[in-house]
C-alpha cells in the first residue's frame, strides 16, 4: 500500500509541476464561487512571485467575506 502512495504522490507532483490542475467547476453566476475560484488560480500561478502573499490573501478574504 505504501508503494502505491509514493506512486501517487510522484505523479501529483510531475502533474502540479507541468501546469495541470483539476478543473474548477462552475460558479453559475455565484459572487462568492467566482471571487474563490479567481482566488484559488492566482494562487495556482506557475511563476512565484505571481502568486499572491498570505497577508493579501488574508486582505482580500478579509474584504469579500
Amino acid at each position: 500500500m505504501e508503494h502505491n502512495i509514493v506512486i501517487e504522490t510522484s505523479e501529483i507532483d510531475f502533474q502540479v509541476r507541468s501546469g495541470k490542475r483539476e478543473p474548477i467547476p462552475d460558479a453559475h453566476g455565484d459572487k462568492i464561487l467566482e471571487f474563490l475560484s479567481a482566488l484559488i488560480e492566482m494562487c495556482w500561478n506557475q511563476i512565484p512571485n505571481e502568486r499572491p502573499t498570505f497577508d493579501q490573501l488574508d486582505q482580500k478574504l478579509s474584504v469579500s467575506i
